[in-house]
């Protein structure tokens, strides 16, 4: 997967400028943690395959100082590699961001629904630096969703961990 295509494809719910904003994020957070273009995301759930990430985007002192809140970057470069892996390992694409307080970030949509409309859900989570705390937080977001389990969809929760690239990405 390359972080780009989050630029390249045309994602009903994000515009050109936020997956800009949410690619540079996901750039700093692996460059931020000595990764190179080319790195080995581990990945558990609905597909155990190993994923490669690459970027062509220059890490620069500037995108640095721009995203200096690490907190910030990291929940942003969760989402751009969620979104990515939600394209490639699922049927779904963004349809819109969802509002506070419903349990969960985006609105899933079918790829080849022209009408976009809401058809499962995700809820993204991003961990800097902490290889152990992944599964605890899985289960927390699982947890969390269930304020819109009312809807009757599915929902898919993605924790992304930066340090040793990982992404825990389940269906409920």
């Amino acid at each position: 997967m390359r972080v780009e295509e989050i630029l390249i494809d045309n994602i009903p719910g994000i515009s050109k400028g936020t997956a800009s904003f949410l690619c540079e994020n996901a750039v700093v957070c692996l460059s931020r943690q000595k990764h190179h273009s080319g790195v080995e995301m581990k990945c558990h759930g609905i597909n155990d395959q190993p994923e490669v990430i690459e970027w062509v985007t220059l890490y620069t002192d500037q995108m640095n100082r721009s995203h200096n809140d690490q907190e910030v970057a990291t929940e942003y470069g969760a989402v751009c590699i969620s979104i990515l892996y939600a394209l490639h390992h699922t049927d779904y694409t963004i349809v819109q961001r969802s509002r506070k307080k419903t349990g969960f970030d985006y609105w899933l949509g079918n790829k080849n629904d022209i009408l976009f409309q809401n058809a499962a859900r995700l809820e993204v989570s991003g961990i800097f630096d902490g290889e152990k705390m992944v599964q605890a937080r899985v289960q927390q977001k699982l947890k969390q969703v269930g304020k819109s389990d009312n809807t009757g969809l599915q929902a898919y929760i993605s924790v992304v961990e930066f340090s040793q690239p990982s992404i825990s990405f389940v269906k409920k």
